[in-house]
């Protein structure tokens, strides 16, 4: 039996709402013919997820042999099951369902402490909402859709987001009998706390008094992710952005004077409300050398929010002399994620948007999932981004008026 439609449709049609908020939608089963059901329920579940295997040696001499362990973690967030169509009072009794179109609206708050959806190398924050028909002495047909779900992360909250940040370090190279002078390092930011979307304007300062020349000089953004285990943690480092400088000769020196580096949709830092997984983001300054020596590398540690800095909007409008608008009280909690929020005084240019990251893409299989379930292969976590650009004012054209003679 597969129905001829049978799609769960939300409200928000881009599926991403803020951890807190009302999810609402409906169900829609079409069928061709009639069918013999027990009931149809819809579950709601969120939960994070880590695992991996490690091969170890085991045994003594000849004997020894590879045994395969296995790391894992769960945590749930939600598990929630409603009937849409409630099953009979007397056990085994079946009702038929009579060909056309049936819809069967729903809604579910989702818990203020849900953390951020992510997707892993070794483990996901994953959200759903799944309907299965049930019918007698037969195989369940079911179908799913995942959602975004973002928990708030305000910058203005973090006591240090707004403070300037700094790391400097240096390295002396060596070569047998050759001691040189060594190569120094710094690296700033105006302040610690950003948003996907706003710039980062790079300050770095480099002095090359070894007698190598340094090939090249870099500054990346990194995140690294800590899958977490009952008795072992695991990391993975992607580079998310970089920026690139040239070579240095000896004596020479490099400096970076603001150079920008836009922060694309990423996680926030530190996924809230998680216990197994763990978001951190550095900005690392690279020198390399020419020839058998190790890197100089400078870390800074930043934050990165969903909500920007106060200071940052304040400076974003002094730059456009923009004027921020009166406070609006507004209520669009059903409307998803991107409705503005209550108290929200964020001109319509500062609103966030959001997008997929291409560190956030990874295989969908989940053991809940069998042949008769049907979701969508392509999803993928969205992430909250800024537009910090601004649209620049229609030309004013000079009118000029004849008089009359």
């Amino acid at each position: 039996m597969r129905p001829k439609v049978f799609e769960i449709v939300l409200t928000n049609n881009e599926a991403v709402f803020y951890s807190g908020q009302t999810l609402q939608g409906h169900v829609i089963l079409e069928l061709d013919k009639n069918v013999k059901v027990s009931g149809i329920k819809l579950v709601f579940h969120g939960k994070a997820f880590v695992h991996w295997t490690e091969q170890v040696m085991r045994g003594p001499g000849e004997s020894r042999f590879k045994e395969v362990r296995h790391h894992s973690a769960t945590e749930d967030y939600i598990d929630v099951t409603l009937p849409l169509l409630s099953k009979s009072n007397q056990q085994d009794e079946e009702r038929t369902l009579e060909s056309g179109q049936y819809t069967y609206p729903f809604q579910f708050h989702i818990p203020a402490s849900s953390p951020s959806s992510f997707e892993g190398q070794y483990g996901f924050i994953r959200y759903w909402i799944k309907v299965a028909i049930e019918r007698p002495w037969k195989e369940d047909v079911s179908v799913k859709k995942l959602f975004t779900v973002i928990y708030p992360v305000d910058l203005n909250r973090e006591p240090t987001a707004d403070q300037p940040i700094h790391n400097k370090r240096e390295k002396r190279l060596c070569c047998l009998c050759c001691v040189s002078g060594p190569i120094s390092a710094s690296l700033s930011l105006s302040h610690k706390g950003y948003v996907p979307g706003e710039t980062l304007y790079v300050n770095a300062e480099i002095s090359n008094h070894s007698k190598r020349k340094v090939g090249s000089t870099s500054v990346e953004l990194l995140m690294t992710t800590t899958f977490h285990t009952p008795i072992k943690s695991r990391s993975v480092t992607q580079q998310v952005a970089s920026i690139q400088h040239g070579s240095l000769r000896h004596g020479d020196n490099d400096t970076w004077e603001g150079d920008p580096l836009v922060l694309p949709p990423v996680p926030p830092s530190y996924m809230i409300g998680c216990g197994i997984i763990d978001v951190r983001y550095t900005l690392e300054l690279r020198v390399f050398p020419v020839g058998p020596a190790f890197e100089l590398s400078v870390p800074l540690e930043i934050l990165i929010g969903t909500v920007p800095l106060n200071s940052t909007i304040d400076r974003y409008l002094a730059m456009h002399q923009m004027t921020p608008p009166t406070p609006r009280n507004l209520n669009f909690n059903h409307r998803g994620a991107s409705a503005i929020q209550d108290n929200d005084i964020r001109p319509s240019y500062l609103s966030p948007n959001f997008s997929s990251s291409s560190v956030c893409r990874h295989h969908l299989h989940d053991d809940d999932d069998d042949h008769s379930t049907t979701f969508e292969n392509n999803y993928t976590p969205y992430f909250v981004v800024y537009n910090f650009q601004v649209v620049p004012p229609r030309r004013q054209h000079a009118v000029s008026f004849a008089t009359l003679q």
